[in-house]
């Protein structure tokens, strides 16, 4: 789910120079599974061991025509289980599941948003994840004057940086933290409809500054 999700980027990267104004610009590419392993603090506690697994989506590249998907796989579609079910398989709260706002990038067509996700450990526990993560340090590109889409973060909730691979600890107390990239931009964004600028501030996609700063938009 790393590598073979980076693939269709570099394929689409090299037909956009033989079909310009046909593919979609780059999108978050790696599905960002989250596998955790929750374990008892007190060994002599008797509390049961527990093994979760998450899939979960930043967002796709803008189209030509079109806004990027958010905290959607591309090109697999697949998706995850609801909270309450993997709440329900394991002994974690998810705290914090919602679109990342100002993560997709600028541009005629605005890149699909990320997501934000944190977890907790429930009492008695501390858990264990094993990261694959990518877009951390090369986020997606625009394409046509479009901007890049946020990087990836991986940290706690109180701001300590986590690296984006490997199996890491994160005891009781303290969230793990997910902030999931999104997609590149398509086109110049002073192209952008202003109606659809409105359309996004109402809905909380970007804020106020990105409104001004990438679009000149004072609504």
């Amino acid at each position: 789910h790393v590598l073979g999700h980076i693939v269709p980027d570099v394929v689409l990267g090299a037909l956009h120079q033989a079909l310009p104004n046909t593919v979609p610009a780059e999108g978050a590419s790696a599905l960002w599974n989250i596998q955790i392993s929750a374990r008892p603090i007190d060994p002599a506690s008797n509390l049961p061991s527990s093994e979760v697994l998450m899939f979960n989506s930043g967002g796709t590249g803008a189209r030509p025509l079109l806004d990027g998907l958010s905290a959607t796989a591309f090109p697999s579609g697949v998706s995850t289980m609801s909270v309450e079910a993997t709440e329900h398989v394991g002994p974690i709260v998810v705290w914090r599941k919602d679109l990342r706002e100002g993560s997709g990038g600028a541009g005629a067509q605005r890149g699909g948003l990320g997501q934000i996700i944190e977890i907790e450990a429930r009492e008695g526990y501390d858990f264990y994840f094993n990261a694959m993560f990518d877009r951390v340090e090369n986020p997606a590109r625009g394409r046509d004057g479009g901007a890049d889409g946020a990087p990836g973060r991986v940290e706690l909730a109180d701001g300590t940086k986590l690296r984006s691979k490997g199996r890491q600890l994160v005891k009781n107390g303290a969230r793990l933290k997910l902030s999931l990239p999104g997609g590149g931009g398509y086109g110049a964004p002073s192209d952008r409809d202003p109606a659809l600028v409105a359309a996004d501030l109402r809905a909380e996609l970007i804020s106020t500054k990105q409104a001004k700063d990438d679009y000149d938009f004072e609504g």
